[in-house]
């Protein structure tokens, strides 16, 4: 195969964007979680140490995944597949898969835990930009039909967990994928109308899922029980203003909010750094998704474009998620905020889709004609 691609360096706005979300998100982190870990562990740094060990891990896997050459998981995606299959069903395992609050979605390495579905997404993303980019160019309806089924089957695996969150994430983000690669809008009407049952299904039928919706419309109908989380999230933009109560001095995160390092940490920043804080940390997140719409404009390739595009998709996509929750714009559902919640798996898979992406950045068309890719790498 002969490369007729221009190479240059990774973009520097994006490649700064993130290490400055990700530093922001080593601070916060501190600051949401040491009394907590203080009372619990009995070390107000338990969390701290953690997280920069995997932003540590994250910053090596950016800098390894920029280097590789992002058509060469066009032809790796049965593997990615099968890899991804084998840990959402070895995390549902007893005694294998390490259950927290009733979710079994962690898997123990030695001292260490990782989340799989985190790195499946990632997965997924490579998968469905395979197929839509080389495959669903007719728009034919049958096209659709496999990769369907393997996403409702890792969707289906996500929910086992369960991880309501993450599922509808993944979901979301295949959808935007379907949509831009050029399926008619007429093929995702049918989808959404054949998953109403489902939601039906997963929501009305879920006590704790349908409670949770009636707070979301109402909290105050309910202010001690489901609604008290997103209160308290109110409270602490309210007590935050316009410039906040100052670094470490929230008191919101002490037994009010509910996971204040990791779902909620975006009402803590609120608090304590105010409306200025939240909305520095809406414009990286824009300037990320601005940045990410460049390259893939920018790529030579309908591959490189539209895997651009998906996991440019997957960041924002769950940033402006949690960020709705903790404003009280979604009901509330257990999903971090991308670089900044604590959480080792989140951070280190977010990195590694920022490789993938820097990558994709490296590369230009040679000529004013454009290039194609060889039918090589699709084998």
């Amino acid at each position: 195969m002969i490369d007729t691609r221009r190479k240059g360096e990774p973009d520097m706005v994006l490649f700064l964007t993130v290490f400055v979300l990700a530093s922001i998100g080593i601070i916060m982190s501190y600051s949401a979680s040491s009394l907590f870990a203080m009372r619990v562990m009995g070390d107000p740094f338990f969390f701290l140490k953690r997280q920069l060990m995997w932003f540590i891990a994250g910053s090596v896997g950016i800098l390894l995944f920029q280097e590789i050459d992002y058509r060469v998981y066009a032809g790796k995606t049965k593997i990615l597949l099968l890899v991804a299959l084998v840990l959402l069903v070895v995390v549902l395992i007893p005694g294998v898969g390490h259950s927290v609050k009733g979710s079994s979605r962690w898997l123990g390495l030695g001292p260490v835990g990782i989340q799989p579905s985190e790195f499946v997404k990632v997965i997924m993303v490579i998968y469905l930009v395979k197929v839509f980019s080389t495959e669903a160019t007719e728009n034919h309806l049958v096209q659709l039909l496999i990769p369907i089924v393997i996403l409702a089957v890792m969707f289906v695996l996500i929910m086992l967990q369960p991880d309501f969150g993450t599922a509808i994430d993944l979901l979301l983000v295949s959808v935007m994928i379907l949509f831009v690669s050029g399926f008619s809008f007429l093929y995702l009407l049918a989808l959404s109308i054949l998953s109403v049952p489902m939601f039906y299904l997963l929501i009305y039928q879920v006590s704790y899922r349908w409670a949770r919706l009636l707070a979301f419309m109402d909290p105050w109908g309910d202010r001690f029980g489901n609604g008290y989380h997103i209160i308290q999230s109110y409270i602490a933009f309210r007590k935050g203003g316009l410039l906040g109560v100052g670094l470490g001095f929230g008191t919101q995160k002490i037994r009010r909010l509910p996971e204040p390092h990791t779902d909620f940490i975006y009402a803590v920043i609120g608090e304590e750094i105010g409306f200025i804080g939240t909305v520095a940390i809406i414009f990286l997140f824009l300037l990320f998704f601005w940045r990410g719409l460049m390259i893939a404009q920018r790529t030579p390739d309908s591959f490189g474009k539209l895997l651009a595009i998906g996991l440019t998709l997957l960041i924002t996509v769950q940033a402006f998620i949690n960020i709705a929750v903790a404003t009280g714009s979604l009901p509330t559902t257990g999903i971090p905020l991308p670089f900044i919640s604590y959480g080792g798996s989140s951070l280190l898979s977010c990195m590694m889709a920022s490789g993938i992406l820097l990558n994709i950045s490296r590369y230009r068309e040679a000529s004013p004609e454009g290039v194609k890719l060889s039918e090589e790498v699709w084998q």
